[in-house]
């Protein structure tokens, strides 16, 4: 679809009118290294605004407003991580002044890797997303299966209730879960946080497995079977090539998202010793060495293997979150 020549003017023109209220802003209201971020961000908005304008009337398929929301959405990222490097850098004693580095520093980066609260934390994070998402892989697999090639009564009403597991308050369910663990005197057990657990990873990897099953070639498979292969045969040459990727980049997107949940850990664990790394970096910042710095530098250090599995799966995980089972 070839976006309309209005659309790309309203487009270009909004992308102007950013760029020129952030070089305004900048320009006058910004002093010392940042100043330079501010002219850049808005040179690069007020370019895209004039290149629009000289797109706008071409048959070419090009959305500005696309572009645009690239950029914003990259300058929204972009940045806090830019100021949680600064501050993770930041020399001791010294409070960062500027969303640049003024010195760099790695010690908090060493402090952070020997922390032993932070070591413990990360853990505990690992054993109990692994734990968490080994058993919603084993459940979401068979029910992805059921919900897309078996003829289930009620299977729009059972996808959409787990659609609407993944929108559930997890703040709202905390509370009765921790009174429950308390009353079982399990609440400062690792393990005791994998049930909860299973709310966020369950839902997550059915809906991301409906996905999978549903862009697998199952006429293949009818014809592998057809022509007498055995079951290992059919496991080699249609499961494993067909299924296993797909598969395997959700259980490393489950995972992830396990690790990074804050709430539950911060809710239900009663002491450092259940508590996974999230959560100690929300509440245990005054025991970290070194406080701000550390935990900067232990926040970016955990969002590395995020940053790689993006990095090593981009078209993958955009196929499976962008799409949706029909």
């Amino acid at each position: 679809m070839i976006p309309s020549v209005r659309s790309r003017i309203v487009a270009s023109a909004t992308a102007f009118a950013l760029g020129f209220a952030l070089a305004n802003y900048g320009v006058f209201m910004i002093s010392g290294p940042d100043q330079l971020l501010w002219v850049v961000a808005a040179v690069v908005l007020m370019l895209t605004g004039a290149l629009g304008i000289v797109f706008a009337d071409t048959g070419r398929a090009v959305s500005v407003w696309s572009i645009l929301g690239v950029e914003v959405f990259a300058i929204f990222t972009l940045l806090p991580l830019l100021w949680t490097f600064t501050i993770a850098v930041a020399p001791a004693g010294l409070a960062p002044r500027a969303v640049l580095p003024e010195g760099v520093s790695w010690s908090a980066f060493d402090g952070a890797l020997h922390s032993g609260i932070l070591r413990h934390a990360a853990a505990t994070s690992v054993l109990v997303a692994g734990l968490a998402t080994v058993v919603s892989m084993l459940l979401a697999i068979a029910a992805a299966y059921a919900l897309v090639r078996l003829p289930v009564r009620g299977r729009r009403l059972a996808y959409g209730l787990v659609v609407a597991a993944l929108l559930l308050p997890l703040v709202a369910l905390a509370g009765p879960l921790a009174d429950q663990l308390m009353s079982f005197g399990v609440s400062d057990s690792r393990l005791a946080l994998v049930p909860p657990m299973l709310l966020i990873t369950l839902p997550l990897a059915i809906w991301l497995c409906v996905t999978v099953m549903r862009d697998v070639p199952w006429s293949l498979h009818e014809s592998v079977r057809a022509d007498g292969a055995s079951r290992s045969q059919v496991v080699r040459r249609f499961v494993v090539p067909h299924i296993g990727p797909g598969v395997l980049v959700v259980t490393l997107l489950v995972f992830v998202v396990g690790c990074s949940d804050f709430v539950l850990g911060a809710a239900l664990a009663a002491g450092d010793a259940s508590r996974p790394l999230p959560a100690t970096l929300l509440l245990a910042t005054s025991r970290v060495d070194s406080s701000s710095s550390a935990v900067a530098a232990a926040g970016l250090l955990w969002f590395l293997p995020v940053l790689a599995l993006l990095l090593v799966f981009p078209r993958r995980i955009t196929q499976l979150l962008g799409r949706s089972a029909r």
